[in-house]
């Protein structure tokens, strides 16, 4: 009786342990974020990482232009929108499993730029966004979409959530 006393108190500390134990923790692979988390704020891309190097998007050089919201990212339930340099765009897009991810072309407005962006062309960016397969968002309101050239080598956009 009290072996099967000590079997029972082990296995109540490990059901116990396992509950108490985060999501992430217990299912291996499993987000432990939302996408419901990222929806409905504007994101703000500061940084374009590409094994070539990484291209930073200095927002008070916009802000200064007032082009601050350049190269900006709104996602609702059904469709990204935001503003290139210095076009508006949208599309849809799909969600899949494990965080994947699939943007639709984008359709946007057809304005000439009279302030050439620091280092990113619009075109490049919506290429970018068309390519997009995983998001990522960090405990740093850091959204990361994960993307590729058009030649296949990996780019991460990064954007910062920015407050209205």
């Amino acid at each position: 009786m009290q072996q099967f006393s000590k079997i029972f108190a082990l296995g109540l500390a490990a059901v116990l342990t396992l509950a108490c134990a985060s999501k992430s923790d217990v299912v291996e692979g499993t987000p432990s974020i939302s996408f419901d988390e990222v929806q409905g704020k504007v994101w703000v891309l500061d940084t374009v990482k590409t094994e070539s190097g990484d291209i930073a998007i200095n927002r008070r050089i916009l802000e200064a232009n007032g082009t601050g919201d350049d190269f900006s990212l709104f996602i609702d339930n059904e469709r990204i929108s935001g503003k290139g340099a210095p076009n508006r765009y949208f599309a849809p897009y799909t969600l899949g499993k494990d965080q994947e991810i699939s943007i639709s072309p984008i359709a946007g407005t057809l304005m000439m730029s009279f302030v050439e962006p620091e280092g990113l062309q619009e075109r490049d960016y919506y290429s970018y966004l068309e390519k997009v397969s995983q998001w990522d968002l960090s405990a740093q309101d850091t959204l990361e979409l994960f993307t590729e050239t058009p030649e296949g080598d990996p780019v991460v956009l990064v954007f910062t959530y920015k407050e209205k």
